[in-house]
C-alpha cells in the first residue's frame, strides 16, 4: 500500500454552492494534508457567483470550476464523503466514512448572506476534519497547535513542552514569538526540569505568517496585534503572567497553570 493523503469528497444537490465551498475551504485550511473534491446529484451550469466571490476574499479562485455529477467511482475513491445536506440519495454506497452536515442552500443568496455560511463551513471543517487524528490507509493527519508569546522564551516554550510530553507524536506542536529573545528563559527551563521535561534544545523563533497558516489551533499569550489572523482557524488567548525577570517561586504557578490548560486542550484534540 502506498502513502497518500486522505481524499475528501463534498456532495450537495447542484455542486454549485455548498460542496464547492467545502472543497475550496478544505484546500485553503489544510494545504496538502487532504485531497479535496466536490460533486453534485444534479449539477448546475456554473458555480454560484456569490460563493465564488466570498472565497475570493480569502484568495481562493474557484471561478474556473465546473459543477459535475457524482459517480460511483468518486464514492469508491473517497476516504471521507461529506454530505452537505443530510439524506442525499447517492448513486452507490461509499467505501469510506460518511459525514452528514446540515447547511442551507445559498442558491439565491448574495455575497453578504454567504459570508456567515463560509465561516460556518470553515468552523465545521476545523472542528470535524482538522482538529482530530484522521487515519486513512497509511497516512495520519494530526491536529497542529501553535503557541505564541512575545519572546518565545517562557510561556509558549513551556506550553509546547507540556503538549509534546502529553500528546507525543499525535499532535504537531509549534511555538514562536512576535519579538523572539536570544535564548529560552533559564528559569522556565528550570521549572520544567522539575517535572522531568527538558526544553533546553529549543530556540526562540520569530512568528511568521506561514506558521499560522500551517496550524489548526493558535494560542496566544500576550502577543497582541502582532499575531496574524486567518479565517477558519481556532484562536484562543490565554491570560498568563510573563515569567520574564521572575524567580522560580513565581514561575512555578505559571507553569502549573499552563499544564492544566494543556491537559484540557490535549484531551479535547485527541478525543
Amino acid at each position: 500500500m502506498t502513502d497518500r493523503t486522505p481524499r475528501v469528497l463534498f456532495i450537495c444537490q447542484h455542486n454549485a454552492g455548498r460542496s464547492q465551498l467545502g472543497a475550496a475551504l478544505l484546500d485553503h485550511l489544510a494545504g496538502d494534508r487532504f485531497t479535496a473534491a466536490s460533486a453534485g446529484l444534479a449539477p448546475a451550469d456554473e458555480v454560484n457567483p456569490a460563493v465564488a466571490a466570498t472565497v475570493a476574499e480569502l484568495g481562493i479562485d474557484i471561478t474556473d470550476r465546473t459543477p459535475r455529477a457524482v459517480t460511483p467511482d468518486d464514492l469508491d475513491a473517497a476516504d471521507i464523503v461529506v454530505l452537505m445536506k443530510p439524506g442525499l440519495a447517492l448513486p452507490s454506497t461509499p467505501r469510506g466514512e460518511v459525514l452528514e452536515w446540515s447547511f442551507p442552500n445559498p442558491e439565491s443568496w448574495d455575497a453578504d448572506a454567504v459570508r456567515p455560511l463560509r465561516e460556518a463551513v470553515s468552523n465545521k471543517i476545523r472542528e470535524t476534519l482538522l482538529v482530530r487524528s484522521t487515519t486513512t490507509g497509511t497516512t495520519t493527519t494530526k491536529p497542529s497547535v501553535l503557541f505564541v508569546c512575545v519572546h518565545n522564551a517562557g510561556r509558549s516554550q513551556m506550553a509546547a513542552g507540556f503538549l509534546r510530553e502529553v500528546a507525543g507524536d499525535r499532535i504537531e506542536v509549534r511555538s514562536a514569538g512576535s519579538m523572539p529573545a536570544d535564548q529560552i528563559n533559564p528559569i522556565a527551563v528550570e521549572a520544567m526540569s522539575e517535572l522531568g521535561i527538558d526544553i533546553t534544545a529549543e530556540q526562540p523563533k520569530v512568528l511568521t505568517t506561514e506558521a499560522v497558516q500551517a496550524s489548526d489551533v493558535v494560542i496566544t499569550m500576550g502577543c497582541g496585534d502582532a499575531c496574524p489572523f486567518f479565517p477558519g482557524k481556532r484562536y484562543e488567548d490565554w491570560e498568563l503572567d510573563d515569567p520574564a525577570g521572575q524567580g522560580i517561586d513565581s514561575v512555578r504557578p505559571i507553569r502549573d497553570d499552563i499544564r492544566r490548560r494543556i491537559e484540557a486542550l490535549a484531551g479535547e484534540l485527541l478525543a
